[in-house]
């Protein structure tokens, strides 16, 4: 599925970042309340949906590299303090 973020060419929902996502999805959220028609809302709940799952999957990605970033911090901490001779 395609959205338009900020001009007219449209980007698939797998291609926007974290804020872009947000973004669609606010407008999307906001533009619900206005739809036309039922097969307008309709459609404005699969981009919702879709556009939500974007921001799930980079919201745990975040996480995932966030822990790996951690537990990298904590192997060099431990390096450090085992070249150094202190104890765990």
């Amino acid at each position: 599925m395609v959205v338009y973020v900020d001009d007219v060419d449209p980007v698939d929902v797998e291609q926007l970042s974290l804020d872009e996502a947000r973004i669609v999805l606010a407008r999307e959220e906001a533009e619900l309340a206005k739809a036309y028609n039922s097969a307008h809302a309709a459609s404005l709940r699969r981009e919702i949906a879709e556009v939500a799952e974007q921001i799930e999957r980079l919201e745990s990605e975040d996480r995932a590299d966030a822990v790996e970033d951690a537990a990298v911090d904590h192997a060099i901490d431990l390096w450090a303090d085992r070249h150094l001779d202190i104890p765990a």
